[in-house]
């Protein structure tokens, strides 16, 4: 059982790891939110999210299978649709997928496991969105448009009043109600922190505990996760051949949703509609959690008996730790990325922003419903255009599948950039464990991991495909690094075992890296 002082303390440092974690993609979605209000009017929301017509809930999935957001970055859309009338199956599909696959995401998932997993992980979320979206449809009742500044934006002036308007709301968000639902998503994680001891998670969803699927639906409600956090966690579960049935209940509830999903759906639509709603939803995935439970199984894969895959949500804090302010210190700073100190920083000018226009009442909507009001008469300014709706939307969404391919290509560099990357993991990692340097060998580490995920994606998209001895190579030198990282932590630190074990990491090494220099010739296998 934790102390409080280790409950307080856990619980601060996993709502921090959660806010540098959430911090990118909320400014996305303060982003896309802008863009909708002040860009495409409520009518042109509605049109991108189906509107009325039977497609609107598969409609919305593929959106938000586009959108680089998680269960925070959605929210910000989310508010923006209510105001728009959009139809509340469309929010509720829209609120679900969104958080679970991007184009990052998904092709990061591709080298965890089998290809036909993460399909049919993909299918199974279609599945449970248009269920629940077409219960929300037959619950739900169509909401008026409660910001009349939106229908007045239907002029076709694009300029700068309209782009300082969209960034002034963004400003504007981010110091009201998707701040608050922020914190509120993120209370979960210190909810968990508070509940759950260290380490109370590595043995509790083994492939051969019938309960494991309702363990991981009942951890996984409060969890707030990102789509990349998810699928590392995901291929972890099935690296250790843990419950592929608890792994898509992590996948659907963990990174689908959060405490402010269902709290924001329940203040929308009403506590009943949103608790009928909710309890089909774990319904939904329990049966199909059990149903995939046994024929996912990774075939060939002995069970390691423990994973360290949601170490991340129980207390970071054992009971034999005595500078609890100096270890929180040392994990969030390892948890910490440069993106997240980044867009955390944004986060802060932002709020500045806002709090300056709230102290001011200054109202950014006149300047965008001002260019619409007007039209012609203010297009003769120098960045002024007029450009038909159908436009903006089409332009919008080629630069949402632009940019998608662009972050794919950036975040997965060339084999040769990755490479090099893992040569300097490598160094650090090895040369610290032979020397006894624990610390710095586990920070290394799951550096090295990551590295070796984003070499196999790259290759597949500049050569199109990743040879089955590739593949072979790259999880046997995963396996050696997790065998590693047991030596590591064993209690006492033996220097003879981990050079052993650092001497057979090499030796992998050596081939993995050889089948990745060599040109990939054309596929005979």
């Amino acid at each position: 059982m934790n102390s409080p002082e280790a409950m307080l303390v856990g619980g601060l440092i996993r709502v921090t790891q959660g806010l540098l974690a959430s911090a990118p993609t909320l400014l996305v979605g303060l982003l896309v939110a802008a863009l909708l209000r002040y860009y495409m009017g409520s009518d042109g929301t509605r049109r991108i999210f189906g509107g009325d017509s039977l497609r609107s809930l598969p409609q919305s999935w593929l959106v938000g299978m586009l959108l680089p957001v998680c269960s925070i970055g959605v929210l910000p859309i989310l508010i923006q649709m209510r105001k728009s009338g959009v139809r509340p199956g469309a929010m509720s599909a829209f609120a679900l997928s969104a958080p679970l696959f991007n184009p990052l995401s998904l092709l990061y998932g591709l080298t965890l496991s089998r290809p036909l997993v993460i399909v049919l992980f993909a299918v199974g979320s279609l599945v449970i969105v248009t269920l629940l979206g077409l219960l929300w449809d037959a619950l739900g009742q169509r909401q008026k448009t409660s910001d009349e500044s939106v229908n007045e934006l239907d002029g076709n002036l694009i300029g700068l009043r309209r782009l300082a308007a969209s960034f002034i709301h963004m400003a504007r968000d981010a110091t009201g109600k998707p701040l608050a639902l922020s914190f509120i998503a993120l209370s979960g994680l210190a909810i968990l922190a508070a509940v759950l001891p260290y380490g109370a998670m590595q043995n509790r969803v083994e492939s051969d505990d019938p309960l494991a699927p309702i363990t991981m639906m009942a951890v996984s409600v409060p969890i707030y996760a990102t789509p990349m956090l998810a699928m590392s966690q995901l291929g972890m579960m099935f690296q250790h051949a843990n419950s592929p049935g608890a792994a898509f209940a992590l996948l659907i509830l963990g990174a689908g949703i959060n405490l402010a999903t269902l709290f924001w759906f329940a203040r929308q639509f009403g506590w009943k509609p949103s608790l009928l709603w909710f309890t089909a939803l774990l319904g939904i995935v329990l049966a199909i959690s059990y149903g995939i439970n046994q024929p996912l199984m990774p075939p060939g894969v002995t069970p390691a008996g423990h994973t360290h895959a949601f170490d991340i949500y129980a207390n970071p804090l054992s009971a034999y730790q005595q500078n609890l302010w100096q270890t929180s210190k040392e994990a969030v700073v390892k948890q910490s990325s440069i993106a997240g100190v980044v867009a955390l920083a944004a986060l802060a000018g932002l709020i500045l922003v806002g709090i300056v226009a709230r102290i001011f009442r200054f109202d950014e909507s006149r300047l965008a419903v001002e260019d619409a009001m007007h039209g012609e008469e203010l297009s003769g300014g120098r960045f002024d255009i007029i450009v038909p709706p159908r436009v903006i939307g089409a332009t919008m969404l080629a630069g949402l599948i632009g940019l998608s391919v662009v972050a794919c290509y950036a975040y997965y560099p060339s084999p040769d950039e990755c490479l090099e990357e893992i040569a300097l993991a490598r160094v650090e990692c090895l040369s610290a464990a032979n020397s006894g340097d624990v610390e710095h060998a586990l920070f290394w580490l799951p550096v090295w991991e990551e590295w070796s995920r984003r070499l196999e994606v790259g290759t597949f998209l500049r050569y199109g495909e990743v040879r089955r001895y590739q593949s072979m190579q790259g999880y046997l030198i995963r396996k050696k690094l997790e065998t590693l990282e047991h030596e590591l932590e064993h209690d006492p630190y033996e220097p003879d075992e981990v050079r052993a074990v650092v001497e057979s990491v090499m030796a992998t090494n050596i081939r993995w890296v050889r089948s990745f220099r060599n040109p990939i010739p054309p596929s005979r296998d």
